[in-house]
């Protein structure tokens, strides 16, 4: 499927690292850039990989995990639409610490490391965003440590619901919720098993607080009056086939030196 280069840029418009700069530089980024279209369990890059670029999650849900030379993997981010990644990569020599993978299907745009780099000497401002997008990460990683620190699982799933109903603009009363990722990838950003999970699903019902059937969650009156509106240390909003992800970078070398990438449906 072809992605022209007026559709492109108008996504890039959307995104707030290249929103309101000059034509000329989101064309930069805009030839160096690729829709991808891809399935549940690929991965977009692995541990180990070189960085290539940056993504924009368009749809969808992935996870950015870290695995021990064990085999044990512990999630520490879930990317939901509208979220960017792969910023701070771009910056240094070092390979991927962490690897990408999709959770559910996903449409990703992509955009090459030589277009960032055009696009930041033509438009100064380009770098500023970067470094805000960056500090932005580290203090969400900071929220994180925090709330491991200082929360139990119980209040770091009710902070979880919480947030699905802020970002969904529920306010008060009975709300209904859907959760769009798996529930044992939840309990894995959320640093327990998904038995710790489901009994703490469990414990919340039999207070009157929720009600669970699937994936479908609702929230109860009495938990909106509770949880809703209070300040709260909040994580970022949760949401290995081992191929070596070097797949997901491919097109970069394909799409060197020309105008406009192609939709790519890795199957």
């Amino acid at each position: 499927m072809h992605t022209s280069f007026d559709d492109l840029s108008l996504v890039l418009g959307e995104i707030s690292l290249f929103r309101g700069l000059p034509p000329s530089v989101v064309g930069e980024v805009a030839r160096a850039s690729q829709v991808l279209s891809l399935p549940k369990g690929r991965i977009i890059y692995a541990a180990g990989d070189r960085p290539r670029g940056m993504f924009y999650v368009m749809s969808g849900h992935l996870k950015t995990a870290v695995s021990s030379p064990e085999g044990g993997e512990k999630v520490i981010d879930i990317l939901t639409p509208r979220k960017v990644f792969g910023v701070a990569e771009l910056f240094g020599d070092a390979a991927c610490v962490s690897t990408v993978e999709t959770v559910t299907p996903v449409v990703l745009l992509a955009v090459g490391r030589d277009g960032v780099f055009r696009a930041m000497e033509q438009e100064p401002d380009v770098a500023r965003r970067m470094l805000s997008a960056m500090a932005e990460r580290q203090s969400s990683i900071e929220r994180d440590i925090a709330a491991d620190c200082f929360q139990s699982g119980t209040a770091k799933v009710v902070d979880y619901l919480a947030r699905l109903a802020a970002e969904g603009g529920c306010g008060t009363g009975q709300i209904e919720l859907e959760l769009e990722i798996p529930k044992h990838v939840l309990a894995a950003r959320l640093g327990f098993t998904p038995e710790t999970l489901s009994r703490i699903f469990r414990e919340l019902s039999d207070a009157g607080m929720i009600h669970v059937h699937g994936k479908q969650v609702t929230l109860m009156e009495i938990f909106a009056r509770q949880h809703l509106g209070r300040p709260a240390l909040r994580r970022e909003s949760p949401g290995f086939s081992r191929r070596t992800g070097r797949e997901a970078g491919n097109w970069f070398e394909r799409a060197a030196g020309t105008r406009v990438g192609r939709m790519v449906a890795w199957g």
